[in-house]
């Protein structure tokens, strides 16, 4: 038995185990979440709330004759999702593909490059070092850790990404503007946020589109100020 599936099951009846488990394991839970809804999941969305639910369930009942953990709660997640969607006839057009073929692939026309990139690779890196990882898996894991004091995760940022040319290019003028100033790039490393009276100074940079696009933004100014040579390529297909 694997470790992931011992601790599971010594988190099966005890609160305070399962709460652990379960911060622990939330990265998991939204990439199962995501390979079934085909988008990205912020835990504000009704599919966090029923993703989570089914981990609980996969936790109660799990056992070693079940198989491994992982594969045993990822099946509960997705029948879960599945039993949503089909009572909310809304969601049944996110749903035509088995989301095991889609396999971390994202719709051009509702992310970006770079979500693409960061999404399908987070999904097959189960951790920075792990053998058989990419240069650009590991590049991935180390921007998570970059990002983390900002308070958000990768996987949010599908949501807040510039879709329309127009925004896309205001959103690269303050990346570059971030990541060619000391002074802007400091201020946001320090405050953990983007140094907003310094941004709306430039033109055709609005407060809305700034806290529309914060963490797409963020998340490309890092890139462009680390080392991460190959996801700065997709910050230039902004």
């Amino acid at each position: 038995m694997d470790d992931l599936s011992a601790r599971a099951i010594a988190a099966k009846d005890n609160e305070d185990s399962f709460y652990r488990f379960a911060q622990e394991n939330r990265r998991f839970i939204k990439r199962c979440a995501y390979r079934t809804c085909r988008r990205f999941i912020s835990e504000s969305d009704d599919e966090w709330s029923i993703s989570l639910i089914a981990f609980y369930e996969a936790v109660r009942s799990y056992d070693g004759e079940k198989g491994a953990f992982k594969s045993f709660a990822g099946m509960v997640i997705r029948r879960r999702l599945m039993d949503y969607f089909d009572a909310e006839s809304r969601h049944r057009s996110e749903i035509l593909a088995d989301p095991y073929t889609f396999d971390g692939q994202l719709n051009e026309e509702d992310a970006s490059a770079l979500d693409m990139e960061i999404v399908s690779k987070s999904a097959e890196a189960e951790g920075h070092g792990r053998p058989g990882t990419t240069d650009l898996e590991d590049e991935v894991e180390v921007l998570r850790q970059r990002i983390a004091p900002y308070g958000f995760d990768l996987y949010e940022i599908g949501g807040c990404s510039p879709k329309a040319v127009k925004t896309k290019r205001s959103c690269a003028k303050v990346i570059d503007a971030i990541a060619g100033s000391d002074e802007l790039y400091g201020t946001m490393r320090r405050k953990k946020n983007l140094p907003y009276v310094k941004l709306l100074e430039l033109d055709g940079v609005n407060k809305k589109l700034l806290e529309r696009h914060r963490k797409y933004i963020i998340v490309a100014a890092e890139i462009r100020r680390g080392e991460f040579p190959q996801l700065a390529e997709y910050v230039v297909r902004l």
